[in-house]
């Protein structure tokens, strides 16, 4: 791939809006996902290791909310962005 068409594919990607868009984004442009990448992707949303923790604030499950920040993603870069997350009830933030 021309590193044209890599930039090119990184714009698309940033104004993608949903996963299926992204999804939908690759597939068109023939970038085949490896099943760890699959996986990676349906595992949803909301940061990977304290998803389940108990929050301290209210003694529940943590709401996770984006912050609106975004950073390369771990297993895809700039095609598969990672997302700022915070809980709404104790402020802690993660990202997935």
């Amino acid at each position: 791939m021309s590193q044209k068409l890599i930039e090119e594919l990184k714009g698309k990607a940033e104004r993608c809006e949903t996963d299926e868009e992204r999804l939908t984004l690759l597939a068109e442009n023939g970038i085949e996902l490896t099943e760890e990448q699959m996986e990676g992707i349906a595992g949803g949303r909301g940061p990977k290791k304290v998803k389940r923790e108990t929050c301290p604030a209210n003694g529940k499950y943590h709401k996770w909310v984006k912050t609106g920040n975004k950073r390369p993603g771990e297993r895809l870069g700039p095609f598969w962005p990672d997302y700022e997350y915070r809980c709404v009830n104790c402020n802690r933030r993660g990202w997935a």
